[in-house]
């Protein structure tokens, strides 16, 4: 009998443990912030307006780089907190080709109430010339790479094209695969993809 009353009350202790953890709260959403870093990274979408642009190299070749796709979708009710609040998220993707050279570009721009997934662009650069593909994520929260292989920074676009008066992200990749990798790319906020560098030093810039 001692021994089914004490079953019953370790039971009964761990039931409450079971419902105190459960009616712990998480924490709130803080609407403010997240509706400034949506703001801060949707201005990095490209303007609708932009559409297939000429690109010269060192040497004065031209090529097209030709905007392959461009999507945009929002999500209205992804995440909810224990405070009611209700946050969508949403995405843009802008995919590029060229017309001469073997490189695919694209660009994939995410948003998110969610801490893990948070605000962040990533760019993807493929060569299908044997050289394969590679990507890194710049972090708009932490104005930094989310991984170690690339350096990346907002520059003024002045100093990249007299063209560009809005903020640029310089992306430098730390490693590559071939003479004619992909080294750098320069991406200005609402224009796109608007220069990029080989690591054999040929520069592709639009005209």
């Amino acid at each position: 009998m001692k021994r089914n009353l004490q079953l019953t009350n370790n039971i009964a202790i761990f039931t409450i443990l079971l419902l105190s953890f459960g009616c712990v709260k998480e924490p709130c959403l803080d609407i403010m912030e997240i509706d400034k870093q949506s703001a801060i990274t949707k201005e990095w979408f490209v303007n609708d307006s932009i559409g297939n642009r000429i690109i010269v190299d060192k040497n004065g070749i031209s090529q097209t780089l030709i905007i392959g796709s461009r999507h945009q979708h929002n999500w209205d009710d992804i995440v909810e907190d224990d405070c009611g609040n209700v946050y969508g998220n949403f995405y843009f993707t802008i995919q590029y080709n060229t017309s001469l050279s073997p490189l695919h570009l694209m660009v994939d721009i995410h948003g998110s109430g969610l801490s893990e997934d948070g605000f962040y662009l990533k760019l993807t650069v493929t060569n299908t010339n044997s050289v394969g593909h590679k990507s890194t994520i710049y972090d708009f929260v932490t104005a930094s790479c989310r991984e170690n292989n690339a350096n990346i920074e907002i520059i003024n676009g002045n100093l990249i094209s007299n063209k560009i008066d809005d903020e640029v992200l310089k992306i430098n990749f730390k490693t590559t695969n071939a003479s004619n990798d992909i080294k750098t790319v320069f991406y200005a906020k609402g224009y796109g993809i608007i220069k990029f560098v080989e690591e054999n030093g040929n520069e592709f810039e639009i005209k």
